[in-house]
């Protein structure tokens, strides 16, 4: 019996999905992050953490300057390890740039946030060594979460694949940007 075209058989797209399924399943098996990967994020996330800490206690135009130099220093470096994993796989995941961008993972966020108050408390106080303290658990904790991530993302990549588009994440860091020195400049 031959093949209507306007009807496919069921089979071959079963055997098409169990290909794509399979090819998918090889592709994220081989992905690695690079040598040094997580602990590039901890010290980036750190130095943020520690300079918005600085900055905002500061309330001046100089530390305006250390806020925005400190979130320079995070941009640039989360562009560069970006860079270096698509080079290294040959392919770019968004869920990645979302995990380490914008902390987005639950646990993450929270470790982020907690970590920026308790920095601003900190510095508020003058208890510059409490302000590095925090900084650093709040960048090994974002570290940790992006680690979780990765391991959820390698064992299930079509649940944990989404995630901002690096477009998107540039024009949050812009806007956020702007809107801190907004805020410097008017209160």
């Amino acid at each position: 019996m031959e093949s209507d075209s306007t009807h496919p058989d069921p089979d071959d797209a079963r055997a098409a999905l169990a290909v794509a399924d399979e090819a998918r399943r090889r592709l994220t098996a081989g992905l690695r992050l690079p040598t040094g990967f997580l602990e590039v994020v901890a010290a980036a996330v750190a130095v943020q953490l520690g300079t918005a800490a600085y900055g905002i206690a500061a309330q001046t135009v100089a530390g305006l300057a250390v806020v925005l130099a400190g979130l320079a220093v995070f941009l640039g470096v989360s562009v560069l390890l970006l860079h270096r994993f698509s080079r290294v796989n040959g392919v770019r995941v968004d869920g990645l740039a979302s995990q380490i961008v914008l902390a987005a993972g639950a646990s993450a966020s929270v470790v982020y946030l907690g970590a920026l108050a308790a920095g601003i408390w900190a510095a508020f106080e003058s208890r510059w060594w409490l302000v590095v303290l925090v900084a650093v658990a709040g960048g090994v904790g974002c570290a940790l979460g992006t680690r979780h991530w990765w391991r959820t993302y390698t064992h299930e990549p079509a649940a944990h694949a989404r995630g901002a588009s690096p477009r998107v994440l540039a024009l949050l860091a812009v806007v956020a940007c702007v809107g801190f020195a907004v805020l410097l400049v008017v209160g």
